[in-house]
């Protein structure tokens, strides 16, 4: 064989192996997992870590996956997700789907039922039956939230919402009447109003907005993408033998409930 070939193939064999070791590299490294800092009981921040069902989910799904898990709190929302997109992050522990994020990051197969509801003032409560009646509102939400593809789509079209970017400065805004409702997730609603002491400030509104799906999302440039299909095995199995309902009703029982 000429020896200008053989050089050729050696360089390309080199490479072909330097990228296989270095695949297999990333992958033996623990996987970064983050999630919303707000949003209990499925993911929280507690001591520079998140933490709740979400992340002990995940960290029993990959660990069948002989994958150690660190769930890390990498800032906000925003910021969290903006990871996620540069790969920085591995793993989300819990999203809703959007078209916008399926363009960096590949869904699992959903794994929990979010619903989403209009948290107002104490005794400032108003008739809500369809998203029109909030046209003649002023709402509040967090930035980089989604409550859905379509009502983010309604958001955009119709709403004019002020965005904070904590639940704090929602709730703020809320009891100052500065805004006439705030849009939330319901259990983490009702364990910011129970852990804040603010049931006698603020209330639910009844009627959900939307219920949404939860799912767990993988960077599309992280290189645990390709163990989805393994992933969404262990999902369902842990979904049908009753597992993710036993965790998540673990962490919603470590807060009081406010009725609604």
């Amino acid at each position: 064989m000429n020896k200008k070939y053989v050089a050729i193939f050696v360089v390309i064999l080199v490479v072909i192996v330097a990228l296989i070791s270095s695949n297999k590299n990333d992958q033996q490294r623990n996987l970064i997992a983050s999630g919303h800092p707000s949003w209990a009981p499925i993911m929280y921040e507690q001591d520079d870590k998140i933490v709740g069902a979400g992340p002990e989910i995940i960290s029993k799904v990959f660990g069948d996956l002989g994958i150690k898990v660190d769930a890390l709190y990498e800032g906000s929302w925003d910021v969290v997700q903006q990871k996620a997109r540069d790969g920085t992050v591995d793993v989300l522990v819990a999203a809703y789907k959007t078209a916008e994020r399926e363009t960096y990051m590949d869904y699992s197969i959903p794994y929990t039922i979010d619903p989403v509801v209009l948290v107002v003032k104490k005794g400032k409560a108003f008739t809500y039956n369809a998203w029109d009646d909030l046209i003649s509102k002023k709402g509040v939400v967090t930035t980089g939230d989604s409550y859905g593809q379509e009502f983010d789509n309604f958001i955009k079209e119709k709403l004019n919402p002020v965005k904070v970017v904590t639940p704090d400065e929602a709730f703020a805004l809320l009891n100052k009447g500065d805004v006439d409702y705030f849009v939330y997730a319901l259990y983490s609603a009702q364990n910011f109003i129970s852990q804040n002491k603010l049931t006698d400030q603020v209330e639910i509104i009844p009627k959900f907005l939307s219920s949404e799906n939860f799912y767990l999302t993988i960077s599309k440039k992280s290189p645990f993408v390709n163990r989805m299909p393994e992933i969404n095995t262990l999902l369902k199995k842990y979904s049908d033998d009753g597992t993710i309902d036993q965790i998540i009703k673990k962490y919603s029982a470590s807060t009081t409930s406010v009725s609604l």
